[in-house]
């Protein structure tokens, strides 16, 4: 367990905001996409990236961020705490003084972005190069826009709100977070292999019904992951521990569950 403690906390206080599903939630969700992929567009995903391991790009768009700063602000959408749902010419247009690449971008968030590169995979007269950048983008906003704490704006997601996460406040020698707790350790509390749990996910599927829940547009989740944003918001100095584990588990394997679904029918839409 300490073991455990020790590697969460290492990845929780990567000083990055916003970072989304850390790289096993993303994993999670490409594995249940590809399972449900036709055969079409199998072969389209392998003519575009060489085969049809969406969870070998699913990371890529996280990779890159230091070498494309404008697309910082493309993995969430900050809705103010008190708002409606998404607006998207309220959130999707903010500017920031770290980032000034995109101060001229109007689609400055994950929405806009999971339908401008949806576009753009569709577009059979767009160069291979460009379909190839927006299918591994849209592998990794379908996901993000699926984290809670990535659509809303209080306290930077969550960044700010520091947590004792399973009775340790320091996570690799920072604070622990609450959006840290949420990207990756819940997740790794469960102490499955991503492809196990992606299997384990597939039952949900069954269970539940969640196909019945594949469609919807990127400003629907949105709206969903803002409204779970409200349910699972813990205050500064809050306790993170196997009680709030228990509650919550069952809505980040949904939303892992319903991300892939989604990613899936998205794709095999966009590359019929």
């Amino acid at each position: 367990m300490k073991k455990l403690t020790a590697i969460v906390g290492l990845i929780l206080c990567i000083p990055i905001p916003s970072f989304g599903w850390g790289p096993e939630g993303h994993r999670i969700v490409a594995e249940i996409a590809r399972e449900h992929l036709n055969a079409v567009t199998r072969k389209h995903v392998r003519e575009l990236v060489g085969d049809d391991d969406l969870a070998a790009i699913s990371t890529w768009a996280d990779e890159i961020r230091n070498q494309r700063p404008e697309t910082y602000g493309w993995h969430f959408v900050d809705i103010p705490w008190n708002a409606n749902g998404f607006s998207e010419p309220r959130d999707c247009f903010r500017f920031d003084e770290k980032h000034p690449q995109a101060n001229n971008d109007h689609h400055n968030c994950v929405v806009d972005r999971i339908e401008i590169f949806e576009q753009v995979l569709a577009d059979k007269k767009a160069s291979l190069d460009e379909r190839r950048e927006a299918l591994k983008f849209l592998v990794h906003f379908v996901g993000d826009v699926h984290q809670p704490l990535h659509a809303v704006e209080r306290a930077r997601g969550g960044n700010d709100v520091e947590v004792v996460f399973f009775g340790s406040r320091d996570c690799g020698g920072r604070p622990c977070n609450l959006h840290g707790v949420w990207d990756v350790g819940l997740i790794e509390h469960a102490r499955r292999p991503d492809q196990n749990y992606a299997l384990d996910l597939e039952r949900m599927i069954v269970r539940k019904n969640l196909q019945s829940r594949a469609g919807g547009s990127a400003a629907d989740w949105a709206n969903e992951s803002f409204r779970l944003a409200h349910e699972v918001w813990v205050e500064n100095g809050d306790r993170v521990d196997e009680v709030y584990y228990r509650k919550n588990i069952e809505i980040v394997n949904e939303r892992l569950t319903l991300a892939g679904l989604r990613l899936a029918r998205m794709l095999n839409e966009a590359l019929k």
